[in-house]
């Protein structure tokens, strides 16, 4: 079996839709016939779940603590998806840290042995759990969104992600964008704040619309690509550009 595409997706901040963003890119990549799992790695703010409807019985938590086997905290979702949450509630890993990073390790490795793609929800910002989901992944998802605090946060992960691996590949998504040239746009002035003082750029990998269907699936708890239009379009575009894997993100577009 070739190694799984592994993603952590990432975020200088909060609030720029990155939970929202790996739910429906997973869900995207299951629907194309891909053997998916989510892993939520947000040890404060578990959004995944929720975001999903969905309530797995067992945690990394569990298991880190000994009430549980590995296995039994990888949870099938209603959609085939394989979900393997952190911790339920905040608070819940004080002081169980570097038993919960074995256990996430465990499960981890266990889903790469069987999927074709994992993504690993990361929490926003630059904290161990982020550097945990950078260093496990093959790549990073770096979430970007056009208002100026997200944009000097992001590029002070960037800087941390390349200043630890200057090869490290990182690529973007733009959300909350009005229109695709709008969100070129943003990634394009993204690029050229890094360039110049990191010498790399991330490579743009599609976005995602500001549209009243995303917010409405969110309060709905069912991802938004389960309807047609045009935010299931984008999110088949950005699915396709990053199952072509980090080598070849600087070519041309490929068939998901």
């Amino acid at each position: 079996m070739t190694s799984p595409l592994t993603l952590a997706v990432v975020s200088g901040k909060g609030g720029v839709g990155k939970s929202v963003l790996s739910v429906n890119l997973a869900e995207t990549f299951a629907a194309a016939g891909r053997r998916t799992a989510l892993v939520d790695a947000d040890f404060g703010q578990s959004a995944c779940p929720v975001l999903l409807n969905e309530a797995p019985p067992v945690t990394a938590l569990d298991v880190a603590v000994g009430r549980a086997e590995p296995a039994d905290a990888l949870w099938t979702t209603d959609s085939g998806l394989t979900l393997f949450q952190a911790v339920r509630t905040p608070g819940e890993a004080d002081g169980h840290e570097p038993a919960l990073y074995d256990a996430l390790d465990i499960g981890l490795d266990a889903l790469c042995g069987d999927h074709d793609v994992v993504l690993i929800d990361a929490p926003a910002g630059t904290g161990p759990a982020v550097r945990w989901a950078l260093d496990r992944a093959g790549a990073g998802l770096l979430v970007l969104v056009g208002e100026p605090t997200a944009v000097a946060d992001a590029y002070g992960l960037a800087k941390l992600v390349w200043s630890a691996d200057p090869d490290f590949p990182l690529g973007a998504a733009v959300n909350f964008a009005d229109t695709e040239s709008e969100a070129e746009n943003v990634a394009a002035r993204f690029a050229a704040v890094t360039r110049p003082f990191l010498g790399v750029a991330p490579a743009y990998l599609g976005w995602v619309p500001y549209a009243v269907a995303v917010r409405r699936s969110v309060q709905r708890q069912r991802p938004a690509v389960h309807e047609p239009g045009a935010t299931r379009l984008a999110f088949d575009a950005l699915a396709a550009a990053a199952a072509r894997g980090p080598a070849a993100w600087a070519g041309a577009p490929a068939v998901l």
